[in-house]
């Protein structure tokens, strides 16, 4: 039985964990079946919910322990490896991180072997989330561009879609001119109205901004 951490005391939610089971699933990866038991949790989850997605490295959880003020629980795993957020292997991954209520997931890299992009377009339960914050630290590849457009795709736009730029300390006036340019011609900020920020994890550039933004308190 998948144990729902979201769940609350309700004598019948209609949660029929025994979905996992049939033959269908069996012949999902681990990371899909994780995806699917993250969908179920999230229908049941009451509070606010807000997605970090972004490739191996991209910040994600740094941004996620900046954001909750370093008192999330659990703490996120941050390490130097390029991707410390496996959901490929373990059968109970870190659901999610608990701050003031709301529940933050910690989702891993996209587009490497042991986490494919195929499996976010064909299981990730983007339309379970109040929030996605859409992370990219360096050059903008073609897998960030598609999952940009998964993103819109599956949330419906009926969850807040917010770009990220990380690692902001190391950029100048002239780079950011020309990422808010480039991040446009890409993503079409304007014509989807998608706010971007520029964040450091390191020196707290755009941390309280984007937590007033996400009504992060």
């Amino acid at each position: 039985m998948v144990k729902n951490p979201f769940k609350r005391d309700k004598k019948n939610t209609g949660y029929d964990s025994s979905i996992y089971d049939t033959a269908p699933y069996w012949r999902k990866s681990r990371l899909e079946e994780n995806f699917l038991k993250l969908a179920a949790l999230l229908e049941e989850a009451e509070s606010r919910k807000i997605v970090f997605i972004g490739q191996p490295g991209a910040g994600k959880s740094s941004l996620l322990l900046k954001l909750t003020d370093g008192k999330c629980e659990p703490k996120p795993n941050i390490g130097q490896g390029t991707d410390t957020t496996n959901w490929s292997s373990s059968r109970e991954p870190v659901w999610y991180h608990l701050y003031n209520g709301m529940y933050f997931i910690d989702t891993p890299g996209y587009d490497t072997k042991t986490h494919p992009f195929q499996s976010y377009r064909e299981c990730f339960p983007f339309q379970n989330v109040d929030a996605i914050v859409f992370v990219i630290k360096g050059k903008i590849h073609q897998s960030d561009e598609d999952m940009f457009r998964l993103i819109m795709d599956k949330s419906k736009r009926m969850s807040t879609v917010v770009l990220v730029r990380g690692y902001a300390e190391d950029l100048t006036e002239d780079d950011r001119k020309s990422l808010e340019q480039e991040f446009n011609e890409k993503f079409k900020l304007k014509r989807y109205n998608i706010p971007f920020f520029f964040v450091s994890s390191r020196s707290g550039e755009g941390i309280r901004e984007l937590q007033f933004f996400l009504h992060i308190k």
